[in-house]
């Protein structure tokens, strides 16, 4: 088969914007900005390069809504106007190349490496040993503040040039925290059942559709599993939240799944780069750290299997119809990504680690050769994060 012929080559629609193929790059942290969240020169490198790549949407890595929403150091933000014009003229040089940037808009909640020992939350928390924090309670008058950050950042991004935005509500973050019972034992409106713990998700969009319009693009990173030590959300709870983003008009849905604090390594199944994560804390715990990384993530226990979320993928499908949906997690090789597509199991293809050691992938997969992704899931990258160095691949094996 000619890659060109494939359904994965061809236009597809996401709200009023046309996306000239099916291949999405995953919100990926960048480690990147400078220290006030705006445009460094290495964060506008990271964009450029995929833009060339002529992926048909790149959603940015976790863009903070507020200094409070912060999560990371060197993480990149719309938290005031004084960040548009760098975001600005970052877009003005993507959009010349031909690329299509979503802001992934962001608040950290609970999982903050940067907001002190007592970060505000959904709820009293239990105390969480990757972020070292004990989170309090957000009031009501916090939630209605940050409600509010959303809209705002939003705007700032539609005024900046993206293309559209994507609320991330997965992975452990504010709005997955209000979403999952695990994190959220709120007894008000904010939380109680289903139905409140889902109203924050709900006021956010409404608030982000109010101020940019009907017409902008907004779509949402949702988890399918927390896999938290206790009940967090699930699969079932999922497809009511999708049938509520459906009839709110979300113009579209990724899948993910795990959080940051709890199954990092779910979301991202491969190795597990404990000893150089654990290289992170002081010296005389870095040997504990090691085994400690090592008896919580066991090889088999989030193995790599290719598509890992496929199947919960397609039942959510099933659910949005014609919204489209947005499938990531262990995406690799063409032919199983061309057959997802055209069994109408899913409407984009989103990659995250293939793309940062080949950014330029997709023009080879055009010009004929679909070979696999030289990716070998180390994720020696992460590890680089968590040590406060810009995302790049760093598996020294060449192929």
């Amino acid at each position: 088969m000619n890659p060109t012929e494939s359904k994965l080559f061809s236009p597809f629609q996401i709200g009023n914007l046309i996306i000239d193929n099916r291949f999405i790059r995953s919100a990926t942290f960048e480690c990147a900005a400078n220290d006030d969240g705006s445009v460094s020169e290495d964060y506008a490198k990271i964009y450029k390069r995929l833009a060339k790549g002529k992926i048909g949407m790149i959603i940015t890595g976790m863009i903070s809504i507020s200094e409070e929403g912060k999560s990371y150091k060197r993480q990149a933000s719309l938290h005031s106007d004084e960040m548009i014009p760098g975001f600005s003229q970052l877009l003005n040089q993507v959009h010349e190349i031909g690329g299509k940037v979503f802001a992934q808009i962001a608040h950290g909640g609970r999982q903050s490496e940067i907001q002190g020992t007592f970060p505000k939350a959904p709820s009293f928390g239990i105390p969480d040993m990757v972020y070292r924090v004990l989170p309090i309670q957000m009031s009501v008058k916090d939630i209605k503040r940050i409600i509010k950050d959303f809209g705002n950042s939003a705007l700032r991004a539609k005024k900046a040039g993206f293309d559209g935005v994507q609320i991330h509500g997965a992975h452990g973050y504010l709005i997955s925290q209000f979403l999952s019972p695990f994190f959220n034992h709120r007894n008000d409106e904010w939380g109680k059942d289903a139905k409140g713990r889902f109203q924050f998700l709900r006021k956010v969009f409404d608030e982000i559709r109010e101020k940019v319009g009907e017409d902008y693009p907004v779509i949402i990173k949702i988890n399918i599993e927390d896999h938290t030590p206790f009940r967090g959300i699930r699969t079932e709870e999922v497809f009511e939240n999708l049938e509520f983003l459906v009839e709110m008009g979300i113009d579209g849905v990724e899948t993910s799944r795990g959080t940051l604090a709890f199954s990092m390594f779910d979301m991202c199944r491969g190795g597990v780069p404990s000893k150089e994560m654990s290289k992170i804390m002081p010296k005389p715990a870095q040997a504990m750290t090691n085994i400690a990384l090592k008896l919580n993530y066991p090889k088999k226990k989030f193995a790599f299997t290719e598509a890992y979320n496929r199947l919960p993928g397609k039942k959510m499908k099933e659910v949005l119809n014609d919204c489209p949906l947005i499938l990531v997690g262990g995406m690799r090789g063409f032919p199983l990504m061309d057959q997802i597509v055209k069994n109408g199991e899913a409407d984009f293809i989103s990659l995250c680690r293939p793309l940062i050691r080949e950014p330029l992938i997709l023009k080879k997969w055009s010009q004929g050769n679909t070979n696999d992704p030289t990716c070998v899931n180390c994720n020696k990258c992460l590890a680089g994060l968590a040590h406060h160095m810009v995302l790049q691949c760093r598996e020294k094996k060449k192929f």
